[in-house]
């Protein structure tokens, strides 16, 4: 069973009860090194709010607070997204809208699977990065620039970027429609904190989209073969 995170009624306050109660136990308990996927506190730095992203901020601010030995780590957007075909829709001529709400900011994409690897490097040296925060990513790009590397590798299929506004988005009948929009205007107009120089020099096999588009090229096919968008 899959459930919308975003139909879970007051789902931000859950994970911060969630998350709050984790940092305790691990406190309680001695743990050495503790990583923590943490987001940026968008109404704090922007004044609007972007719940997903706020719960995981206070989450890491009450890490620090009661001192737990804490790395943080940022990811921006998925690859993987891509295999999941999440904003991806088929369109009445056959090619494939990206509806990423951004209006041509370049956005930081990663692998999640090659972050792994990241992940793994700083466990294994702990006094090197307790206290440290690190954004990942494996390159920033357009929309657009992800439709053509998508054109390029699965051609015939043809993608293109949506020109659709957050506001616009944030409009849409869809649970969650509010929150991603929120999501896409801090993207577009915040300073999300993400490195792609010091991500690869955790894990030097970074993949850029090209890369990862390449290495999952039937997959990916797969993926747009089996939907019925």
């Amino acid at each position: 069973m899959t459930q919308n995170f975003f139909e879970i009624p007051d789902f931000h306050q859950l994970e911060i009860k969630q998350g709050k109660a984790v940092a305790d136990a691990a406190k309680a308990a001695g743990v050495q090194h503790v990583v923590f996927s943490s987001l940026d506190p968008v109404q704090k730095t922007m004044g609007f709010p972007c719940l997903h992203f706020d719960s995981k901020a206070e989450i890491e601010e009450h890490m620090r607070s009661i001192g737990l030995p804490v790395t943080i780590v940022k990811f921006p957007a998925y690859y993987e997204n891509y295999l999941l075909l999440r904003l991806v829709t088929k369109l009445e001529d056959g090619t494939y809208e990206i509806g990423v709400a951004t209006e041509g900011a370049a956005l930081d994409y990663v692998s999640t699977a090659d972050m792994g690897f990241a992940i793994r490097t700083i466990f294994k040296n702990r006094a090197e990065w307790l206290g440290r925060s690190v954004g990942f990513s494996g390159g920033k790009l357009t929309i657009q620039q992800h439709a053509e590397i998508l054109s390029k590798h699965l051609a015939p299929k043809v993608f293109r970027a949506s020109d659709m506004t957050s506001d616009a988005f944030s409009e849409l009948p869809f649970p969650g429609a509010k929150h991603l929009g929120d999501m896409f205007k801090f993207l577009r107009l915040g300073k999300p904190a993400y490195n792609e120089e010091l991500t690869r020099q955790l894990y030097p096999g970074t993949r850029s989209l090209d890369q990862w588009v390449a290495d999952n090229k039937e997959a990916l096919l797969n993926a747009l073969s089996n939907s019925t968008a």
